[in-house]
């Protein structure tokens, strides 16, 4: 069960996600797509590990990764952001909320062993994570529209 749930120790979500920019990468043969993955990956694991560190519950990267993790991540997204890739704030709304409720019952995290497994952590996780790769996906594709239509006007 471990293996499907984190294959290669990773989410399958999370797999699934990056996937998800991936493809849309190559059929539009453009580097937004990857820009908007990488600003949801890294910006949602800086915000794990901040998360994890301020609680101390959860799974924060040993040593100096997890503040490494945190700079990253804040660059990724100034970066991508200043590129004009930009979440639905929308969607960053429902990511606050589930956050908030996440942080409220201690920030509970599960491990790729699933030693001790909890519905509830995995279910906030999952939520955040795939909420948050919504909030940077769904734009590139109402973007992608308006510009279509602006050109068709033209």
């Amino acid at each position: 069960m471990d293996a499907l749930v984190f294959p290669v120790g990773v989410r399958l979500s999370t797999w699934l996600a990056l996937a998800a920019f991936l493809a849309l990468a190559a059929i539009r043969r453009e580097g937004r797509p990857l820009a908007a993955g990488a600003a949801w990956f890294f910006g949602f694991e800086a915000a794990y590990q901040a998360s994890a560190l301020l609680t101390g519950n959860g799974l924060p990267a040993s040593g100096l990764a997890a503040p490494i993790m945190i700079g990253l991540g804040a660059v990724v997204v100034v970066v991508a952001t200043a590129r004009g890739i930009r979440p639905d704030w929308r969607l960053m709304v429902g990511v606050a909320v589930i956050w908030t409720v996440w942080l409220a019952v201690g920030f509970p995290a599960n491990e790729p062993t699933l030693v001790g497994f909890s519905p509830l952590a995995e279910a906030l996780n999952e939520a955040a994570k795939t909420v948050w790769a919504l909030a940077y996906l769904l734009p590139l594709f109402t973007a992608r529209r308006a510009t279509a239509l602006l050109e068709h006007d033209a």
